[in-house]
């Protein structure tokens, strides 16, 4: 039986339904959950996901039912949800936790917010280092591969800022000024990633090829305007529950990406804040870097 409940969210008129559907069987997680937890974060999630193309990943049945990716905008979306148009693509734009709520409730379970403005789509606001252990390599394998490079960042004059990804990658955050272009944040992770296969060979791959690789590969592609890349905040399909989840440096090696979960993150980041809040209160200028080997 198809259950249906209209609420006002921010002033918008939304109907929810099915509230009751586990989405998570292992973890418990049900829809009411599922939004109750985007109400507790958009204070936290809209700094990052406001004004940017959004990719979802929508679980009508779950997460161990079948899944698909949306882009464009549905026909059925309510007249109020703001949308940009970027190329033949009409993205959603999640401003308010109405229309976070409304993709919450059509079981969008990952939310990949574009690493750019919608406004200024050529220019990314951070470059992403994307590291992905091969098996048998896991967790820690890829804390100690984020360590090199932070070593990295710091031997050229740059900050960087870990997330987990709710798997057992990590994500590093390169906050920017808003005037390099996507060629030019590849090219940066790739030099970084270059710089780490060539010190830790036997740690390192940048092989693109998943049968070919070995260690921790460094996804310096994830840095181009057609990928996407899972968003602060976003849970994630994993039977935990996982949250991709920014966490301090010297806190790597104490929490394990199951520790951090749609049911503990909202507790967890009491009295923490957000530990994202340098991406985008301290941006970081290029110019220093004058070796040509970086940007060739």
């Amino acid at each position: 039986m198809t259950t249906k409940k209209i609420v006002q969210v921010e002033g918008k008129e939304l109907q929810l339904s099915n509230l009751d559907k586990v989405l998570w069987p292992k973890a418990g997680v049900t829809k009411a959950n599922l939004l109750e937890y985007h109400a507790r974060l958009f204070p936290l999630t809209k700094r990052h996901w406001q004004g940017r193309a959004l990719t979802v990943t929508r679980y009508p049945h779950g997460i161990e039912g079948e899944f698909f990716f949306q882009k464009n905008i549905p026909a059925s979306a309510p007249p109020w949800v703001q949308t940009a148009k970027i190329e033949d693509t009409n993205y959603v734009v999640a401003n308010d936790l109405a229309t976070v709520s409304w993709l919450a409730n059509l079981a969008a379970i990952e939310f990949h917010p574009s690493t750019y403005l919608a406004a200024r789509a050529g220019v990314p606001s951070y470059a992403i280092i994307d590291l992905d252990p091969t098996e048998p390599q896991g967790y820690a394998e890829t804390v100690d591969a984020a360590r090199h490079c932070r070593d990295v960042l710091c031997e050229i004059g740059l900050q960087g800022y870990p997330k987990l990804s709710g798997a057992t990658g990590i994500h590093i955050y390169i906050p920017l000024q808003a005037r390099y272009n996507f060629q030019i944040t590849a090219q940066l992770v790739k030099f970084i990633g270059m710089t780490l296969q060539r010190r830790y060979p036997e740690k390192f791959t940048l092989e693109r090829l998943v049968k070919k690789r070995h260690g921790v590969y460094v996804d310096y592609l994830q840095n181009h305007p057609s990928r996407t890349i899972v968003g602060v905040y976003s849970p994630r399909p994993t039977l935990e529950a996982t949250v991709s989840t920014p966490i301090r440096w010297e806190d790597l090696s104490y929490y394990e990406p199951r520790d951090f979960t749609v049911h503990t993150v909202p507790e967890w980041i009491k009295g923490r804040g957000d530990l994202f809040e340098q991406v985008f209160s301290q941006p970081q200028s290029l110019e220093h870097l004058q070796n040509p080997e970086i940007f060739q």
